[in-house]
C-alpha cells in the first residue's frame, strides 16, 4: 500500500513555522510594538469552471490585501486578513473574490527581517458575471517576511498563502463537480508597526 503524501500547503506551513521558530531564538532584546498593519498588491490564482464548456481553468485575479496583527505575547499575535481580487476569463465574464479571515500568527526577528507563519480561518465571497453570488468557508495557511527600513516602516517582502476553499459559485452553476480546493495567493506591500 502506497503511503499518503502530505498536501503542499501543510509542508509549506510547517516549513514557515520552523523558520520562524529559529528566528525567535535569535530575536534581539529590543521592545517590539504591539500593533502591525500591512497593505498592498495581491495575486490570486483561482480555478473557475467554464460555463457550458468546462474544464476547470486557473485564472489570474489581481487586487489588494490588507492585514493587521495585535501582539498578545512575545512572538505570538492575533491577525485579521482581508483581500479583494478581480479577474476575467477573457470571454467577457468578470469574476471577483473577497476574503475575510483571522487567526494566530507566530513570528521571529532576524535583524531587520521578520519571518512569520499564520493559520487563518474565515470566508471567501465569490461573484461572477454568470454565477450566483456565494460565500463559503475559507482558510489560509502560509506566512511571509517583512523587511524593516526603519523601526516603524517596512516592506512586506512577500506573503505566500495556500487559500483552501471550495465555492459553489465558481462551479458555473454547479456543472463541474468538485474542483480544486487549493489556490495560491501572493502578496507584497508596505507594513507599519506602532
Amino acid at each position: 500500500m502506497r503511503p499518503a503524501s502530505l498536501p503542499a500547503s501543510v509542508v509549506f506551513f510547517v516549513a514557515v513555522l520552523l523558520l520562524g521558530t529559529g528566528a525567535i531564538a535569535q530575536t534581539s532584546d529590543k521592545v517590539s510594538e504591539r500593533v502591525q498593519v500591512s497593505g498592498g498588491y495581491s495575486y490570486l490564482g483561482y480555478s473557475v469552471y467554464q460555463l457550458y464548456s468546462g474544464p476547470w481553468k486557473n485564472f489570474a485575479f489581481n487586487g489588494w490585501q490588507a492585514s493587521g496583527a495585535f501582539t498578545l505575547a512575545p512572538h505570538f499575535a492575533a491577525e485579521a486578513d482581508f483581500s479583494g481580487n478581480y479577474g476575467s476569463n477573457g470571454a467577457g465574464s468578470n469574476h471577483n473574490s473577497l476574503t475575510y479571515m483571522g487567526g494566530p500568527r507566530l513570528s521571529g526577528d532576524l535583524h531587520r527581517l521578520t519571518l512569520y507563519g499564520h493559520a487563518l480561518f474565515g470566508a471567501l465571497h465569490f461573484n461572477g458575471s454568470y454565477d450566483p453570488v456565494a460565500t463559503s468557508f475559507a482558510a489560509a495557511l502560509g506566512g511571509g517576511a517583512d523587511f524593516w527600513i526603519t523601526r516603524h516602516l517596512g516592506a512586506q517582502a512577500v506573503q505566500i498563502d495556500d487559500i483552501i476553499n471550495h465555492n459553489s459559485s465558481a462551479l458555473g452553476t454547479d456543472q463541474g463537480g468538485p474542483g480544486p480546493r487549493n489556490h495560491l495567493r501572493i502578496s507584497t506591500g508596505i507594513t507599519l508597526r506602532f
